[in-house]
């Protein structure tokens, strides 16, 4: 039984409205770049010594001792980014939005404010995929929470109108297996120009949902907040049909939520 609305992280820079994330037609979102993969990351968090960016560090040592200096050949740029040493924001963005890959391995907590941020500087994430304990899938770590109960709106979560649900898989990239096997899937996803284009698009279509409308772009196109008032819609229209039925509600409300 679901008790919360799981929502986007907010980014409120302007480049990220609604309106312009809108504007940009296909030939941007599909345009050439630069770097085939970019990774900005912190390892280590003081207050979760347990916490699952272990993988973080998995990442990078596997980068260190065996990759090549281009994958697909194309650079790439991956950096661990040391506390008060970290290059201005706008660095990030010029090479988040000019690659073609963005690892967003695991952090703290399940859903990471930079998943939400390369999807809209058009770079397609790349996830470790766990088995939960519930035979699902976790992006997070092995028995963690299932990808549909830790993304927004995500598909089969029954968040929302079904029709109106997010299907994540389109257009991230899922590593099994281990660290290891990140460069190997993303080599492989390279080689098939038509396979990464479509997950280009297929993110083109669904990255506005992750925007805030704010100011003068506020309620003017479909964004995160609209999407919000949906589930928040779902959930009463949920609550009436119980109510007009006589069934339990909280019943109710687990099988459509």
């Amino acid at each position: 039984e679901r008790e919360n609305i799981i929502v986007p992280y907010l980014n409120s820079h302007p480049s990220f409205q609604p309106g312009i994330v809108r504007g940009r037609g296909t030939d941007w979102w599909t345009r050439p770049r630069t770097y085939s993969i970019a990774y900005f990351f912190g390892i280590s968090n003081s207050k979760m010594r347990n916490s699952p960016r272990v993988w973080r560090r998995r990442f990078f040592e596997e980068v260190q001792n065996s990759w090549p200096a281009k994958l697909g050949g194309m650079p790439y740029a991956i950096r661990v980014m040391d506390r008060g040493n970290k290059p201005p924001s706008r660095f990030f963005t010029n090479v988040y939005e000019d690659s073609l890959f963005c690892p967003t391995l695991p952090g703290d907590t399940p859903p990471q404010k930079r998943f939400f941020d390369v999807m809209l500087m058009g770079c397609i994430p790349v996830v470790l995929a766990f088995e939960t304990d519930s035979n699902r899938t976790s992006w997070h770590q092995p028995g963690g929470q299932a990808v549909i109960n830790s993304l927004p709106w995500a598909k089969g979560s029954n968040s929302i109108d079904p029709s109106h649900e997010i299907d994540y898989r389109s257009f991230v990239v899922e590593v099994k297996g281990g660290v290891e096997n990140v460069r190997p899937t993303i080599e492989a996803m390279m080689a098939n120009y038509t396979e990464v284009r479509r997950r280009q698009l297929a993110l083109m279509s669904y990255a506005p949902y992750f925007a805030y409308g704010m100011g003068e772009d506020s309620h003017r196109h479909p964004d995160a907040f609209s999407k919000i008032l949906e589930s928040v819609r779902f959930y009463l229209d949920g609550l009436r049909v119980a109510g007009a039925t006589g069934g339990n509600v909280n019943e109710t409300y687990s099988r459509i939520w």
